[in-house]
């Protein structure tokens, strides 16, 4: 019997290869309950659910009371590991029957289908290494979550966030998938490395797709696997998010680019993080300001270990940055950098005491 394959009535396999569905979960139940409910009731019957939790007091015994399901497991710390080290951890527990992992946020509320739907082009492209559900937005309806299409040369993503979702109908290739909920083969999974470790939050999920597609294989959007994602990318000038997401930015450009591409990029994305500081220290921004320093520093301080993740990359890369810029996945404009910059500023701005005034006075709106 061929690995994920299970025994069904009278001794067969089933048709359906084993799926380990792997929940990150923070300090709470409430969407959890719901992401659960809606799985259980979304129609693929092999499969377990990892819930991999920080902080939540009894979720072990929650779950029992609420479910009372067997197929569900729980993973407790008394810290926040963060979501990098809980997709790790919850691999590391997977089923080794399993043929396939999905990563999922507590957030996510599946539609009917979405798991057989993302396992059929699992099954039916070989080629395929990782591949993303469509993720449509709870808060604003009819349109886009997060969907990673390609990175500007700064390492920011050109998303479909925003977007009307009756534009994304068809199939297609990204550079890079959410793991809000994605599928990946757990044989390639380990063969990658994971999810780095060292990542804490934001854009483990994107280096670790930019690993599995230096191996040689496609990241693949599957329109037809339908989830509803809860949260947004644009989560305001946190200093814990710019710092997280700034470091990790730059040990993604590091790890992955060749050397000449990252000869001229990591420069330019060092000085714009430079930009970022002095905007944030004029607008009086200091917690804020420190956080691209601070990630600066950090990268600074950890060279030698990023380099020798960098050098375990290179020494089994498979496809070059030029194949990639061919296929638009990677690009040399920094539109989505300015735009995604744009954005932020307008949030930091509408939610400053002091400068929401000028923006209501200039643009209007309150």
């Amino acid at each position: 019997m061929g690995d994920g394959e299970s025994e069904g009535k009278e001794g067969l396999p089933d048709a359906k290869p084993r799926v380990s569905i792997i929940i990150i979960n923070f300090n709470g139940t409430s969407n959890l309950f719901r992401n659960i409910e809606s799985i259980l009731s979304s129609g693929y019957d092999n499969f377990e659910i990892i819930v991999v939790d920080c902080l939540t007091p009894s979720l072990d015994e929650k779950l029992r009371e609420r479910f009372g399901d067997p197929r569900i497991r729980v993973v407790h710390f008394e810290r926040d590991i963060g979501a990098a080290a809980s997709h790790n951890v919850g691999a590391l527990v997977s089923d080794p029957k399993s043929k396939y992992l999905v990563f999922m946020d507590d957030d996510i509320v599946v539609t009917p289908g979405w798991l057989d739907r993302l396992v059929e082009v699992m099954e039916s492209e070989p080629h395929v290494g990782v591949a993303q559900a469509k993720l449509v937005s709870m808060r604003e309806k009819g349109k886009m979550d997060h969907l990673g299409l390609a990175l500007d040369a700064l390492g920011t993503w050109y998303t479909a966030y925003g977007m009307d979702e009756g534009e994304f109908t068809r199939p297609m290739y990204v550079f890079a998938a959410s793991s809000a909920t994605l599928i990946t083969r757990r044989d390639l999974y380990f063969e990658a490395g994971g999810f780095d470790w060292d990542y804490f939050i934001y854009d483990d999920d994107t280096d670790y797709s930019w690993r599995v597609r230096l191996l040689g294989y496609e990241v693949r959007f599957v329109p037809e696997a339908v989830v509803y994602h809860k949260g947004g990318l644009v989560g305001g000038l946190r200093q814990d998010k710019l710092f997280y997401g700034f470091r990790n930015r730059l040990t993604n450009l590091i790890k992955n680019l060749d050397t000449w591409s990252l000869l001229l990029q990591l420069p330019l994305t060092l000085f714009f993080g430079f930009a970022n500081i002095l905007f944030l220290a004029v607008t009086g921004s200091y917690r804020e300001t420190s956080a691209y320093a601070l990630a600066t520093l950090d990268v600074m301080r950890n060279w030698r270990r990023i380099a020798a993740k960098r050098g375990q990359v290179q020494s089994t890369r498979r496809v070059g940055d030029g194949e990639l810029r061919r296929r638009g996945f990677l690009r040399r404009s920094i539109y989505a950098t300015v735009h995604m910059s744009r954005l932020l500023a307008i949030e930091y701005v509408k939610n400053h005491p002091k400068l929401r005034v000028l923006y209501e006075r200039f643009t209007g709106k309150d």
